[in-house]
Parts: C-alpha cells; sequence; structure tokens
C-alpha cells in the first residue's frame, strides 16, 4: 500500500480515469435494464365487449409511444389468467373473484378500471321471482372457462344451489338473449360492463323478461362473496325517451382489473397506468369521473410502482419529456450519479493533489540532502569528506534536471541554496602557510 499509494498520486489523471469508469461501470449494472420494445396483450374475440374495448385502447396509444404491440385472442378471464400463468401475454384484464393469491403468485395488479354488473334475467312465463328459485332450470351462465360462469355459480352457490341442481346453458351474450326470447332458457347471467347488445336486447323485452333487483339482498351477498358491490343502474339510464328500466335498480358488480408479471419493468407500469387513466377516467354509467382506475379491493398485490403512480403521478421526467427520452434520461442518472460523486471530490481536490506530487518531486531529495548533512557531522578524514561532497555534486545534477512548471520552479531553486550550505560545510580549510585543511 506505501508503494501504491504515490503511484495512484504521481499518476492522478491515470486513476482517476480508471475510477470514474469503474463507477460508471458500477452505475450501469445498478440501472435497471431498459423497457423491453414489444408487449403483448390479451384481447377478447367479441369486438364491442368492454375488455376487448378497453385493451384496443390500451395497445394504440402503446403503439403511439414506439411499443410493438402483439394482440393475443382470448375467450375470457379464465384464459387470460390461465395465459399470464403461462406467460403467454404480458398484460390481460381480469374479472374480480376469479384470481386466487396462491394459484397465481407471481401476478400483480395495476389497479381496478371498471365495474363489469353482473345482469340476472328471468322470463316472467317461468314464475321464477328471485335467484333462489333457479334450483332445477335452464340457466344461461356462458361458456366453461368464462368469467361469466365463475361469477354466476358463486351467486348460484350464494343461495345454496349447485352447478348440478341447475340445466347449465353454456351460452352468453347475443345467444342468451335469443334463448330467452325463444323460451329455450328460464334465465341468464350476464357479466358485461357495457348496456349494448344482449343486455340491451333483454331490456327491451320487458315485460316478458324482468332484470332483477338486489337492493334488499345487496348487503347479504358482500358478506358471501366480498369482491362484489353494488352499483345502482338509474331510472331512464339506458333510454330517457324509453324510460329504461322504469325503475332505478341495484346491481352485483366485481370490478375488472389490470393484471401483469411482478417482474413487469417498472417504466411500462409507470406508462400503462397513465394509459388507464386516460382510458378510465371519464364518467360511466356505473362510477363518477375519476373513480377508475385505483387500488381499492384488489384479488392479487398491488404492484408497488403503480400504488406510488396513484400516490405521487408520472415522474418529473415522463410528465416533461417524451417515453423513451425519459427512460434513457433516468438510466443516464444511474450512470452519472456515482461518477459525479467521485468527481466532484477528485475535481476539489485534484489542484491539491497536484501540488503536492510536485513539491514532491523536491521534498524526496531533502531525505538525501539530511542524510549527507547528518554524515559531515561526523566525517573526520579528507576522503570522507570528499566522498560527502561528490555525492552532493550528484545530487544537484539530479535536482537541477528536475522538469517542473515554473510555478513550481522557487522549491528547486530553494533546495539547491540548501545544497550549497551543506557544500560550504563540507568544504576543505586552509591549514596555516597556505596549505587547504579538509
Amino acid at each position: 500500500m506505501h508503494r501504491i499509494l504515490p503511484w495512484l498520486i504521481r499518476h492522478w489523471v491515470l486513476s482517476s480515469a480508471v475510477l470514474l469508469l469503474a463507477c460508471g461501470a458500477l452505475g450501469y449494472s445498478l440501472a435497471a435494464p431498459p423497457p423491453p420494445r414489444e408487449v403483448r396483450i390479451a384481447v377478447g374475440t367479441a369486438p364491442d365487449s368492454a375488455y376487448t374495448l378497453a385493451a384496443e385502447a390500451y395497445a394504440r396509444r402503446l403503439e403511439e409511444t414506439a411499443f410493438r404491440v402483439r394482440r393475443v385472442p382470448t375467450q375470457g378471464s379464465v384464459e387470460n389468467l390461465a395465459m399470464l400463468r403461462a406467460r403467454e401475454v404480458d398484460l390481460a384484464l381480469v374479472q374480480g373473484g376469479i384470481a386466487d393469491p396462491a394459484r397465481d403468485a407471481g401476478l400483480v395488479s395495476l389497479g381496478a378500471v371498471f365495474h363489469e354488473p353482473a345482469w340476472i334475467f328471468l322470463r316472467a312465463e317461468a314464475g321464477i321471482g328471485r335467484v333462489s328459485d333457479l334450483r332445477g332450470r335452464r340457466v344461461a351462465i356462458g361458456p366453461e372457462g368464462s368469467g361469466t360462469r365463475v361469477l354466476a355459480l358463486a351467486l348460484l352457490a350464494a343461495n345454496d344451489i349447485g352447478p348440478l341442481e341447475i340445466e347449465a346453458l353454456p351460452i352468453t351474450g347475443t345467444a342468451a338473449a335469443e334463448a330467452m326470447l325463444a323460451g329455450a332458457a328460464d334465465a341468464a347471467i350476464l357479466v358485461s360492463a357495457r348496456t349494448a347488445g344482449a343486455v340491451a336486447t333483454l331490456m327491451r323485452a320487458a315485460p316478458a323478461v324482468r332484470l332483477v333487483d338486489v337492493a334488499d339482498s345487496a348487503d347479504a351477498y358482500g358478506v358471501h362473496l366480498p369482491f362484489l358491490s353494488a352499483v345502482r343502474l338509474p331510472r331512464g339510464g339506458l333510454s330517457l325517451a324509453a324510460d329504461q328500466p322504469e325503475q332505478s335498480v341495484t346491481l352485483l358488480a366485481p370490478v375488472a382489473s389490470v393484471l401483469a408479471h411482478q417482474d413487469i419493468h417498472p417504466q411500462v407500469v409507470s406508462l400503462l397506468v397513465g394509459i388507464m387513466q386516460e382510458v378510465h377516467r371519464p364518467r360511466t354509467l356505473f362510477s363518477a369521473e375519476g373513480s377508475f382506475p385505483n387500488a381499492l379491493a384488489q384479488d392479487l398485490p398491488m404492484n408497488a410502482d403503480a400504488e406510488r403512480y396513484y400516490a405521487r403521478g408520472r415522474t418529473v421526467l415522463q410528465r416533461w419529456l417524451p417515453f423513451w427520452v425519459a427512460v434513457w434520461v433516468e438510466r443516464l442518472f444511474f450512470v452519472l450519479l456515482p461518477v459525479i460523486g467521485l468527481a466532484v471530490p477528485l475535481i476539489r481536490f485534484g489542484p491539491t493533489l497536484y501540488a503536492w506530487q510536485m513539491e514532491g518531486r523536491v521534498w524526496r531529495h531533502y531525505d538525501t540532502l539530511r542524510r549527507i548533512e547528518a554524515e559531515a557531522e561526523q566525517a573526520r578524514g579528507d576522503d570522507a569528506r570528499a566522498a560527502l561532497r561528490e555525492r552532493l555534486e550528484a545530487l544537484e545534477g539530479r535536482v537541477a534536471r528536475l522538469s517542473l512548471p515554473l510555478t513550481y520552479r522557487r522549491h528547486v531553486f530553494a533546495l539547491r541554496r540548501d545544497i550549497a550550505y551543506v557544500r560550504a560545510q563540507l568544504a576543505p580549510t586552509r591549514r596555516p602557510g597556505g596549505i587547504e585543511q579538509a
């Protein structure tokens, strides 16, 4: 170490450059890798479904930000979850109450985005008054693997009706509406955030088809199925002109959430949550403006970066710079931070170290001069004193050859004066009669 430190100081520029490069490499290793250029999104096959429309809105905005988006068609929430677990997609919308924290470990939520009401329609001719009367009836509950089927079976189970106690019709949407109107189904349970399509068709079929109002039992359903919340469909909410519905109706609704893998890139999370806010912030039939997206009532853990975004908003860089520019500026910051942290003291103490180095080239010759002076005090013979004078001449020669900036030449002149002083002590003296005496 006693040799390394002087070398580092003498070669200050080189050692500083090496240290700065090492710090830059450390910062680069600590910086998160850049976001992937491609994002795979699960997109529903029904073109007018809320899931499809939302996923398409995300995809378009991601493409506007120079991402490549691959749309992967799926049949619904259950398949979306399976594809997320298999890493066949990166993002998917999933109906509340479908995900399981144990089974779906490794997945996280980026936030709830909209209510998905359960529309329970009963055919008036069937003489059914409530959900608990559906035992033994023909009920359209959606195909296997659909979120509609999962929620329909949960609602029936809450009324002590098992899946084998009904005639389950694996249809939903338009097919379920047609079966109801044709008398092929006694009831249909639809899960939809949109009021167009099958919901509108069955609402127009009143009084032959009746929408169940759960106002009296909404709290009880919330106890048995905590992922459900009550939403209100106001009178005339579907059509003021047709007065549909003729009175306000309370529905049960899970929330749809955007799910991703827990290792999703933090900057992609920030971008996605911002996109979700653009898409879902406006007022809807079942939510006030600004209600969604949010971090409430999630089946799976919330992504930490998404939570920070909801609390603080976008970073300053992403607020003022294009996404990819902000990404590289943030990465550059991580690289430069340790470099700047080291460069500042190096720059501050650099002149001092440089002066110490220049002066040290002179000061180290004082050790030789001090030894010569100490030996001169002990020298008694002519030969010894002559040898010391020769060493002084050699020392002065080395000092004279020192190449130093003009600012530091004064130290050389001071050293040469000191050499002259020691030389004077070793000068031969004259004996009486004019003979020199060493």
